[in-house]
């Protein structure tokens, strides 16, 4: 792949992980004040829930499946695996643990394939936001 490619590929990505950040931005102000637990929910607030979880979701695949592997493309670095990827992001210092990335991905996993499960990801991700202080 040529470089100019791949640097285009990374603007692209870059532009629209901004965009999808700013989504994401505004639906974690729309939960911020809901329980941890969404038991008592109304219709209003677990759609709310959804969409920041949905978003949450597409933003960690952008990041790392597009901002991420176009770097690395840019950088003219192998491939590699998920792992490669989330260890090169702490190398460049953009991440401070790689070990965050890889939570991140495993809450998407979660959002993707456990969806009737949206009040136990929803606890978990406000958990960890409130524990990084966002």
């Amino acid at each position: 792949m040529k470089r100019e490619y791949a640097r285009s590929l990374l603007e692209h990505g870059l532009a629209e992980l901004a965009n999808t950040r700013r989504h994401l931005d505004y639906s974690f102000q729309q939960v911020a004040g809901l329980p941890d637990a969404l038991e008592p929910a109304t219709e209003k607030q677990l759609e709310s829930a959804e969409a920041f979880t949905g978003r949450f979701a597409r933003s960690v695949d952008l990041l790392v499946n597009k901002v991420l592997r176009a770097l690395d493309r840019v950088e003219l670095k192998p491939e590699g695996t998920l792992l490669d990827v989330v260890n090169r992001a702490e190398k460049r210092g953009l991440v401070e643990h790689a070990e965050e990335l890889c939570e991140m991905k495993d809450v998407r996993n979660m959002i993707a394939h456990e969806a009737d499960e949206l009040m136990a990801i929803f606890t978990t991700m406000v958990s960890k936001l409130r524990k990084s202080g966002v």
